[in-house]
């Protein structure tokens, strides 16, 4: 009896935490892009979304636009918004060509008008969680380059992307360069992946809905990760992260020879340098692909189909940030400890006992593999006379995290 009410308590608990996390998530992006306008010294912050064309915010759009036909209970509404969605769409094409945006700019922005329909079908219907739902990503999106982004760039003038780029270079493979390389002469590939890498937002979007439908149904899916939380607390987390090693990745610090001609990692300073002043700091880790993995363990007892195309999705875009040379490969190394530590850190209450373990494990790992960046006179030297070894530490982190991180059975539902 005492353990039956212990549960209650523990349930009602979660789901009082639940309805309010949304809203609070909601006011934090909100807050942020006020910073953003006081950063600014106008409403130039704003821009994102009402220019129409940020590659951010209209791939979050049509992530909502997705979990608006997740979450949706009629058919009727799903083919109203669906309609005025294409209207919408259609217009703001026709509006920001005209303006002068480029018709790849235009493309990959996508999403707006399906945002519009959406969001306005919810407001209508009075579904006010499913309507803050529908608008947490594209204003999170909006306020992440001019908020804590903007406030990491100014306060870190210089970059550790030497450094990155040497370490990278001790693995005796130069993946940048052949993954740059592969993009070049194998068009599909490289569109393939990018288009992968730009519509992350509405991945995530489209996540928390699904988590969402999850909920409401009281299906347990994934590894018991409260994945709305994780997304309310991972930019923050980052930022301060990006602060503490900043980067910008090798097309941004080293632009003329990416990806054929980069520097040799001799003449590179290994300490921090004004690298790409103008550039955002979010190299290390890769929220890109900590998301992609992220989501794809959100699919865990989800259907064979949904699997694979999350699955399908962090391949594709663990390839593009190399590729793109958005990111360094030790960027995405580093990625695996953060996503294991952020699991453990936001896995609902009733999830086991081995969240302790994967958090601390998650955490000692991340922050070895700052301090390797950190040190890099002397780590990087020390690599290049033992390249088996910065090898060896890879897999051992890899596999440490594979070891300790939650378990699609550690979770008993919602």
């Amino acid at each position: 009896m005492n353990s039956a009410k212990r549960n209650d308590e523990l349930s009602q608990r979660r789901t009082t935490f639940d309805a309010w996390l949304l809203p609070v998530a909601l006011g934090w992006s909100l807050l942020m892009l006020g910073i953003g306008m006081i950063l600014r010294g106008d409403a130039s912050a704003l821009r994102p979304l009402y220019n129409l064309s940020d590659p951010r915010v209209g791939p979050a759009g049509f992530g909502a636009f997705v979990g608006h036909a997740i979450l949706c209970g009629s058919d009727v509404r799903r083919r109203r918004v669906l309609r005025a969605g294409v209207v919408l769409e259609v217009l703001r094409m026709i509006a920001v060509l005209a303006s002068g945006v480029p018709l790849d700019s235009a493309l990959l922005s996508t999403g707006y008008g399906f945002l519009a329909a959406a969001l306005a079908d919810f407001l209508l219907s009075r579904e006010w969680r499913y309507a803050f739902l529908t608008a947490l990503v594209p204003i999170g999106m909006a306020a992440a380059p001019v908020g804590l982004g903007g406030l990491v760039r100014k306060l870190t003038p210089k970059t550790f992307d030497g450094a990155l780029l040497a370490l990278d270079a001790t693995f005796r493979v130069p993946f940048s360069k052949l993954i740059g390389e592969l993009f070049e002469i194998a068009p599909p590939i490289a569109a393939l992946s990018l288009i992968s890498y730009a519509i992350l937002p509405g991945a995530i979007a489209a996540g928390l809905a699904y988590e969402e439908y999850n909920h409401r149904r009281g299906v347990t899916r994934g590894v018991g990760v409260n994945l709305l939380l994780a997304y309310a607390v991972s930019g923050t987390i980052a930022a301060l992260l990006y602060i503490l090693c900043p980067a910008t990745g090798p097309a941004h610090a080293f632009k003329s020879g990416f990806p054929s001609h980069l520097p040799d990692s001799s003449t590179v300073s290994l300490i921090l340098a004004p690298y790409a002043p103008l550039s955002p700091r979010n190299a290390m880790p890769s929220l890109h692909f900590g998301w992609g993995v992220l989501l794809a363990r959100s699919t865990a007892g989800a259907r064979r189909s949904v699997r694979l195309i999350a699955l399908s999705f962090a391949v594709m875009t663990a390839i593009a940030t190399i590729g793109s040379g958005e990111h360094y490969v030790l960027d995405l190394i580093a990625a695996v400890p953060f996503v294991v530590a952020l699991e453990a850190a936001t896995a609902r209450g009733n999830v086991s006992r081995r969240r302790r373990m994967a958090l601390i494990s998650g955490v000692l790992l991340f922050g070895s593999w700052i301090a390797t960046v950190r040190s890099a006179p002397n780590t990087v030297p020390f690599f290049e006379s033992n390249p088996a070894l910065v090898w060896g530490l890879a897999v051992v982190t890899i596999v440490a995290c594979v070891a300790v991180a939650l378990r699609n059975r550690d979770a008993h539902g919602f």
